[in-house]
């Protein structure tokens, strides 16, 4: 069976400093992809080679969510394209699997896909946040800054007398 680490470290794979993969994408698969873990470990050699295909879906789509936060457009059309695509497999693996896992439908998931205004909601939250954060940084170098600055004055009218 593939275990639940290796997935979450695989699904979430991404560039340093990134954010983690959205909620609801990242669950999606998740889902999809102990679904497909289990059918592998009923001997379903053709769901262990989906596993792998979603987890790595999960690493580009990851990749692509990073670069469309540093601004890239590209990346966040590619992003938009594939969280849609997710959802979309996961409305033909629940409509397959209608009663036959019981695990497919988790309490919480998020619902039918992933909107536009989804998106820009949780981008700009996520901006939001990060802009306060950097905010909240500037404001301690500032003030480390500043600390600094009147040590080394001290210690220049030191030198002085």
């Amino acid at each position: 069976m593939i275990k639940r680490a290796t997935m979450l470290l695989l699904l979430f794979a991404r560039p340093a400093g990134a954010q983690q993969l959205e909620p609801q994408v990242a669950t999606t698969l998740l889902v999809m992809i102990q679904a497909a873990g289990a059918q592998c470990q009923a001997g379903n050699l053709q769901a262990c080679g989906h596993a792998q295909q979603l987890q790595q879906a999960g690493g580009q789509l990851a990749q692509a969510q990073f670069a469309c936060q540093q601004g890239n457009q590209q990346a966040c059309q590619a992003f938009q394209l594939g969280a849609q695509q997710v959802f979309a497999a996961y409305q033909q693996h629940v409509a397959a699997s209608a009663g036959s896992a019981p695990y497919v439908q988790q309490p919480g998931f998020g619902g039918p896909g992933y909107s536009q205004d989804q998106m820009t909601y949780d981008h700009q939250r996520r901006m939001r946040e990060m802009e306060r954060n950097s905010r909240i940084q500037q404001g301690n170098a500032a003030a480390d800054s500043a600390r600094r600055d009147r040590e080394h004055q001290r210690f220049m009218e030191q030198l002085r007398r």
